[in-house]
């Protein structure tokens, strides 16, 4: 920091009223003090703690130093010390800052190092203005005499509200480092110690150590490495307290050669609640005094009281945090599995009806399908028996053809059926495919099959889908199949293979508007749009057999694989016109 300001207004006429340095680490209470010297020609500079404090006495020789006490890397007691210490700059005027309960003792530390004045916090901006140029103009500060009753009650009256008001502050507190963090802060400005320490166990057998220093980090290796400091340790570490010296009178330390770091006094209480002891609380060197007192003992004890307390609620409001947190989690993993669960019941029921339409349309193929074949056979058996014509004749030829043709359709029929019973019942084997593959090979395979014939092909490109491959590729075998069967009236056959959008009011399909589907166009001969829904059942023909040959599985077989694989398949055609197979699969990019 270290700035200079000019505070107030400087009329060139009039000598500038002096140079102020303002060392305090609380920026609110720093920049009241600039509010309060606003009305006075001043230049001001400004440091957050003690060494700051001290390089700016010492490059910038201001006529009037204000510092607060209990600061960072260097308190304001040991500030002042050293300034009496250097000739060149022991006759800056000071003032000394603190909180109103420290009055007492900061007056006589003030008088032991020949500061003339104090300041109370809060400050009265009028007290400041007075105590400041009273002190610039070297001669005491003219101050109202405080009657025996206020002077020796009401620093009490003020630490004790000192303490309410940091009850106050730590029990609106539920993060424990923030609470440990304040209480060493709040000790150390409340007790007037140069280093305030709180040490917590922790449950997995650790210890959390929070530190408020205001020496530097050498300044605070060599003072808790002391033998002192170590053997006092150990009896906080037992559960008990400590008090070193037990009085101001006992100490044997001579002020005048006590060094930063070095030990001299220490205070340490247990932090403990009703039902367990978490740790201690401690602070060291008392600032402008030899050792504690007995009453800071009584304070120390309090703010240990007070910060187990929060501290165990705060470890009880995380555990209920955490409680809560785990129910939410399960709660969540519960929605999550019942709707699983739902989704499996749907997909199980969906199946089920699958299913049963397929055992209907079995019945039904036992009881029409496989029958027609069976009556052919029986019919023409019969006939053969019959026949009285001469053994040459070309008549029982005929019959044992008609009985070969009945064979080759019910044998087709149970090949049908069990190709399908085998698509709806094998495993699904899912894995990212290019679908792009199975159409080239179906083309490919269909060319082979369907020599001399000059077809057209469109093949846009397909997108990546998670399927079965093998029964992915029987979809396209099929629908192109289909494609080329019912294309061979036309003399330039046209068939297209690529993708679309479900758009609004496609009434023709149960899939989403907006959905991506792929589809399978002809213009071959078409079919009535009357007679959709029966495409896809088993057996279900549109045209008769002597027009185009098979068996009606195909389309049962594509519509099986596909409702397997999350989709839908519907059709849009037109006699004489051609037709269009459209599908959907779950999950396609």
């Amino acid at each position: 920091m270290g700035r200079f300001e000019q505070v107030g207004r400087r009329n060139p006429d009039v000598a500038k009223g002096g140079k102020i340095l303002v060392a305090e680490d609380d920026a609110e209470a720093r920049e009241l003090l600039l509010l309060s010297l606003a009305d006075g020609d001043y230049d001001v500079l400004q440091a957050a703690d003690g060494i700051e404090a001290l390089h700016l006495l010492r490059t910038e020789h201001p006529d009037l130093l204000i510092t607060d006490i209990v600061m960072p890397r260097m308190d304001g007691y040991e500030l002042v010390r050293k300034l009496r210490q250097d000739e060149s700059m022991s006759g800056t005027p000071v003032i000394f800052c603190s909180a109103s309960y420290h009055e007492r003792e900061v007056r006589e530390m003030a008088r032991s190092l020949g500061v003339r004045s104090t300041l109370s916090k809060p400050y009265d901006l009028e007290t400041v203005r007075e105590t400041v140029n009273a002190a610039l103009a070297t001669k005491p500060a003219s101050a109202p005499q405080a009657s025996a009753e206020t002077y020796f009650y009401g620093p009490a009256q003020e630490r004790l509200s000192a303490l309410i008001t940091f009850s106050r502050r730590l029990f609106g507190q539920t993060d424990s480092a923030v609470i440990l963090e304040s209480t060493c802060d709040a000790a150390r400005d409340i007790l007037l110690a140069q280093v305030a320490q709180l040490v917590i166990a922790t449950g997995d057998g650790s210890r959390q150590n929070t530190v408020s220093s205001g020496l530097s980090a050498d300044e605070m290796e060599r003072l808790l490495s002391s033998r002192m400091y170590r053997d006092l340790l150990r009896s906080l570490e037992s559960g008990g307290s400590a008090l070193y010296p037990m009085s101001a009178d006992e100490s044997s330390v001579d002020a005048s050669t006590v060094q930063q770091g070095d030990f001299v006094s220490m205070l340490g209480v247990p932090i403990a609640s009703v039902t367990k002891t978490y740790g201690f609380l401690c602070v060291l060197n008392r600032i402008g005094l030899p050792g504690f007192t007995e009453e800071d003992l009584a304070v120390a004890r309090a703010i240990a009281a007070q910060v187990a307390v929060a501290y165990e609620n705060a470890l009880q409001h995380q555990a209920l945090q955490d409680e809560i947190d785990r129910r939410a989690e399960m709660e969540s993993e519960i929605r999550r599995l019942n709707q699983d669960l739902e989704k499996r019941v749907a997909e199980r029921t969906a199946e089920l009806e699958i299913a049963n339409r397929e055992l209907e349309a079995f019945s039904y193929s036992v009881a029409h399908d496989l029958r027609a074949p069976l009556r052919l056979i029986h019919a023409h058996v019969q006939m053969l028996r019959e026949h009285k014509g001469p053994p040459g004749s070309r008549e029982p030829g005929s019959h044992m053809e008609q009985i070969q043709r009945g064979a080759r359709e019910m044998s087709a029929l149970i090949d049908g059926l069990l190709a399908l019973s085998r698509v709806s019942h094998v495993e699904m084997r899912r894995e990212p495919c290019t679908l792009d593959g199975m159409v080239k090979h179906a083309v490919e395979r269909l060319s082979q099959e369907t020599p001399g014939r000059e077809i057209e092909w469109h093949l846009n490109p397909l997108p990546a889908v998670s399927c079965d491959p093998e029964l992915m590729q029987q979809v396209f075998a099929n629908l192109i199949g289909n494609a080329v069967k019912y294309s061979r009236p036309r003399a330039k056959p046209l068939i297209e293979v690529g993708t679309g959008v479900v758009a609004v009011g496609d009434n023709g399909t149960t899939a989403h508007p907006g959905e991506r589907y792929i589809f399978v166009r002809d213009n071959g001969v078409g079919f009535d749009m009357r007679y959709a829904r029966k495409l896809f059942g088993v057996f279900q023909r549109l045209h008769r057999q002597d027009e185009f040959e098979g068996t009606g599985i195909g389309l049962a077989t594509v519509s099986r694989i596909v409702e397997r694989h999350g989709g839908t398949i519907w059709a849009e055609a037109s006699p004489g016109r051609g037709a269009e197979f459209r599908f959907t699969l779950r999950d396609m990019d």
